[in-house]
């Protein structure tokens, strides 16, 4: 009788699988769910009868008993998302002790935000194609690399205001607007002020007076510097600019692509991002989510998106318009929030309009390592992330009421950081708000036109020392080359506050500069106070104006211990600029390090 009962169960069981409904598979205690492109999201996730979806995965693990360990596993292949994947604490997949999304072993996973353009190419005048498309968008990808967005003048290239009439909205440009650009309609002003990066909306070109009227005011509105003489102005989006090899210009009103090649275009590989944001990660203060792990990911195709204030950039990727408004913080592609004991390993985060990772409220105990991160928008990686506030006194001014709201002790190691802010330059590589006891270690920072790593965010005097939730945080061993390329006034390493227990310590930061003016390595701004900068090297910082190895802004000078770089052994003395009385620097030698493969991204 019971020999008869196994056969029963043994034919059930084979009939369960040739109808591919086994929901998952157990190997050595752990729940696995197995997703393929080839798979059906009607199977029940098993190897032999996978789904075909990320979003159909998650439903299988969702009605499955909650046990301790379970893998969602991706074979080879691009998932094309239609709407961000989300998961909150009111899922059952909060409960379960362990959760890993990850690649199958040695095969590529892309999960992307682009859509495929599939439509015929047609000639449109000399060296000039164009293509029906269903969607608007602002990035567009050829074989995997960004396309440039028409432009005038050309991409490497920037245009310096002779006046601007704020009051206005003028901006004089003589001799350099070409008459024809008087029919342009929709076109955007793109501008540097100083630190800042403005995106804002055209109104009209006006040949005869040389000049351009934006819609709203030029640049921030929130800020005592404006756009001057100085700053670096280009225009976009417009059928007129569009003139060089690679440019592309989007008809949004008749949906028609127009791409400038010498070539037809057939067999080039066209993307376009439908979606701002990927992955969101999000418990609650009385359901974290924990112990949640992504690796071997590649995360691909976010947009950007002007919005209705348009992007007047305020610090470090943050915008706004007036003092008394709300301020606003790019997106990332992958957002956490209440979530600890995290991580996020060996992925690649690419083509993205916006952030690539945010850490939000509650987040604690998270690792961010060993990952690649490559054409990045804006803030690659933000702690202490807030969408929107409003600020208290000052537009960025806003720390936390509640401490369990505040993210600490998360780790960002040995990842590569390379070619960030490229739709927004005011961005920085790393961001830590108001934020404690991070690590940031071993990173290899290179390729941007703004900071490398921000930390702080409360610009307070030399006398005013407010203590707010960022404070211990640790900056070592990282490999910071090739930033402020396009901005003026920031650093390698940028600091604000009143910061105890903060230390900067054993960095080496090089080939920095680009912008007009005031480039640094290590640069500590207003109200910074109680932090240790020991151990750092410099090297080739480069700017016409003024380059210091340690900027010292408006600091409570005697709570800083600063010491030991430049490969010395001493105290550093503290000049004063003779033009600025708060303008303050630190007397450190340019050097390289003796042995620079110590620094940034180590191999295990």
């Amino acid at each position: 009788m019971m020999n008869q009962f196994k056969q029963i169960l043994v034919h059930a069981r084979i009939a369960l699988l040739a109808a591919g409904v086994l929901m998952s598979y157990a190997v050595k205690g752990q729940t696995v769910i197995c997703v393929a492109p080839e798979g059906s999201d009607a199977a029940g996730g098993s190897a032999q009868h996978p789904v075909a979806t990320l979003e159909a995965a998650i439903r299988v693990l969702e009605k499955h008993p909650v046990a301790d360990s379970a893998t969602l596993q991706l074979a080879g292949g691009t998932y094309r998302l239609t709407a961000p994947i989300m998961l909150d604490g009111t899922s059952p997949i909060a409960k379960w002790k362990h959760v890993a999304l990850k690649a199958a072993y040695g095969q590529q996973v892309i999960i992307s935000g682009n859509r495929l353009m599939e439509g015929k190419w047609q000639a449109a005048g000399d060296n000039l194609w164009k293509c029906a498309v269903e969607g608007v968008f602002n990035q567009l990808f050829v074989n995997g690399k960004r396309a440039t967005r028409s432009r005038y003048p050309n991409a490497g290239e920037w245009l310096e205001p002779d006046s601007i009439n704020f009051g206005k909205h003028e901006l004089y440009f003589q001799g350099k607007l070409p008459a024809a650009f008087e029919k342009i309609k929709g076109a955007e002003l793109h501008a540097t002020g100083m630190w800042h990066w403005n995106r804002q909306y055209i109104e009209r070109f006006d040949g005869k007076k040389q000049r351009v009227v934006t819609v709203t005011y030029p640049g921030t509105e929130a800020s005592y510097t404006k756009i001057g003489k100085r700053d670096r102005v280009h225009f976009e989006n417009a059928m007129a600019f569009l003139d060089t090899e690679g440019e592309w210009y989007l008809d949004r009103e008749r949906r028609l692509l127009y791409y400038f090649s010498k070539e037809k275009p057939d067999d080039q590989v066209f993307e376009y991002p439908a979606l701002t944001q990927l992955f969101r990660l999000s418990g609650s203060a009385n359901q974290r989510i924990s112990d949640f792990s992504i690796d071997g990911i590649t995360f691909e195709g976010t947009e950007w998106d002007m919005t209705a204030v348009e992007r007047k950039g305020l610090q470090a990727g943050f915008w706004g318009t007036g003092r008394t408004d709300s301020v606003y913080a790019p997106p990332a592609a992958l957002s956490l929030a209440w979530v600890a004991n995290s991580r996020i390993t060996d992925c690649t985060f690419r083509n993205l309009g916006e952030g690539a990772i945010s850490l939000g409220d509650g987040c604690a105990f998270n690792a961010i390592e060993d990952n690649r991160f490559e054409d990045v928008g804006s803030n690659v990686i933000q702690i202490g992330y807030r969408r929107a506030y409003l600020g208290k006194g000052h537009p960025l001014h806003l720390d936390f009421e509640d401490a369990a709201l505040v993210s600490h002790h998360n780790l960002i190691r040995n990842n590569v950081l390379d070619n960030f802010g490229t739709t927004d330059r005011g961005a920085v590589g790393i961001w830590i708000g108001y934020a404690h006891n991070n690590r940031i270690d071993h990173n290899r920072i290179t390729n941007f036109p703004y900071a490398g790593i921000n930390v702080g965010w409360y610009w307070g005097t030399d006398t005013t020392l407010v203590a707010t939730h960022c404070h211990h945080n640790t900056i070592a061993w990282n490999d910071i080359s090739k930033g402020m390329r396009y901005l003026s006034d920031g650093a390698g390493i940028y600091l604000v506050g009143n910061q105890p227990g903060t230390v900067i310590h054993d960095n080496f930061v090089h080939q920095i500069g680009g912008g007009f003016t005031i480039t640094s390595g290590i640069y500590v701004d207003e109200g910074g106070a109680n932090m240790t900068v020991t151990g750092n090297y410099f090297d080739a910082l480069d700017n016409p104006n003024e380059a210091h190895a340690i900027k010292l802004h408006k600091n409570a000078i005697p709570t800083m211990t600063i010491y030991n770089n430049g490969g010395e052994y001493r105290v550093q003395p503290i000049h004063t600029n003779p033009a600025y009385k708060y303008g303050k620097y630190a007397e450190v030698r340019l050097v390289r390090p003796p042995f620079p493969r110590l620094y940034g991204v180590q191999k295990k």
